[in-house]
């Protein structure tokens, strides 16, 4: 596997070849820290998850537009808010994320940091034309395997051997709401090395290493 870096003019992008499909990993350099990720195979691109500030938006709407594919979707889990780009593009999400855009975590996130950055947060919403289901979905050419949980989902990509949760950071921030929680997620990461994937993506991390799950794991216990 081939990686090769791409500065932007406020973040970067990670480019990882994989042979028939490439996963580009955009850094924002944001208040947050926040990743998106970018599926290019032959003929398509498919997004996963958008930049939480405008001007994030910009320079990740030119990059994309830059690869030069078309783009069959955005999928989206935790970050379905700036929706002012790519507004044409099929919008998935699962059940539990549309639920949570409504009247759970992300509407009540989104509502904060709306009134915490003011005019650089991205407020709008993208819109879901498409629910995801909790199985397996091929969109574009893109093999995604789906795992519901109560607000998001876990995707499996198994043709890269990479995972996207919302949180792993192994050296840095996450949520761990108590003792219970943490056994969750310690099972979550047992399975991750026990599926031997080359990468866990998240939106507040570059895609990090089964080495990384080690240490969150050591961390938690």
């Amino acid at each position: 596997m081939e990686k090769t870096k791409v500065n932007l003019k406020k973040g970067y992008v990670e480019v990882y070849d994989f042979g028939e499909i490439k996963l580009h990993a955009y850094q924002t350099n944001d208040l947050m820290y926040d990743e998106s990720y970018i599926l290019e195979n032959k003929d398509n691109v498919l997004l996963i998850e958008f930049p939480a500030f405008y001007d994030n938006l910009q320079e990740f709407e030119t990059y994309v537009k830059g690869i030069g594919k078309n783009i069959v979707g955005k999928v989206f889990s935790d970050h379905p808010n700036g929706g002012t780009i790519f507004k044409d593009v099929k919008g998935y999400a699962s059940e539990g994320t549309i639920k949570s855009m409504k009247e759970g975590t992300i509407h009540n996130l989104v509502t904060g940091f709306e009134q915490s950055f003011g005019g650089t947060f991205a407020k709008e919403y993208h819109e879901i034309t498409d629910t995801l289901k909790d199985n397996k979905e091929n969109i574009g050419g893109f093999e995604l395997n789906i795992t519901y949980h109560d607000e998001n989902i876990e995707i499996e990509f198994p043709q890269i051997g990479c995972v996207y949760t919302h949180m792993l950071g192994h050296d840095c921030h996450s949520i761990v709401a108590g003792e219970g929680h943490a056994d969750v997620i310690i099972s979550q990461l047992k399975k991750y090395k026990g599926k031997g994937y080359n990468f866990v993506l998240s939106s507040h991390y570059t895609p990090e290493t089964l080495k990384d799950v080690d240490t969150k794991i050591a961390y938690l216990e």
